[in-house]
């Protein structure tokens, strides 16, 4: 009798662990998450779809005319300095030098086409003055020196 119900506890042990392994949710201890409803899509055929929501469209306010010159990361424009005034890597159509003072760092501006985000300052840049990094020296003195509309970009 001794050996039979030793047989039977065991094999009940075997089955408890299995049972566990196979449903975390029974182990000692298990954290179960609280998941609501909302949290599901409906799929599958007939399913009633939530109509998708528009990405919040940008909001956009004119700065006025703004002169606007160009710099790279050479020695004459940058003293060889690799790094943004904010620290980050200067980055062709999307980094900007722009007046602290009025537009601080992670600013959106935009000038034609592009955004570019202000992530760096000048010794020349006052006021309604900005300077568009480049990859290239001469791409920059190509671009010169020249008046555009500024906007400023809103989420």
């Amino acid at each position: 009798m001794h050996k039979i119900m030793k047989k039977v506890l065991l094999m009940a042990a075997v089955l408890c662990l299995s049972l566990m392994s196979a449903f975390p949710a029974l182990a000692l201890g298990a954290v179960t998450e609280i998941v609501d409803d909302t949290d599901y899509v409906n799929s599958g055929p007939g399913a009633e779809q939530a109509p998708e929501e528009e990405p919040a469209q940008a909001q956009e306010v004119s700065l006025g005319m703004f002169t606007v010159t160009g710099y790279c990361g050479c020695d004459r424009c940058s003293s060889g300095n690799n790094l943004t005034y904010s620290g980050t890597v200067p980055t062709p159509n999307h980094t900007i030098s722009a007046d602290l003072t009025h537009y601080p760092i992670g600013t959106k501006l935009r000038i034609g086409d592009v955004v570019y985000t202000v992530e760096d300052k000048g010794s020349s840049v006052k006021g309604n003055v900005v300077d568009i990094f480049y990859a290239s020296h001469e791409e920059a003195l190509a671009k010169g020196t020249y008046k555009a509309e500024v906007f400023l970009v809103q989420k």
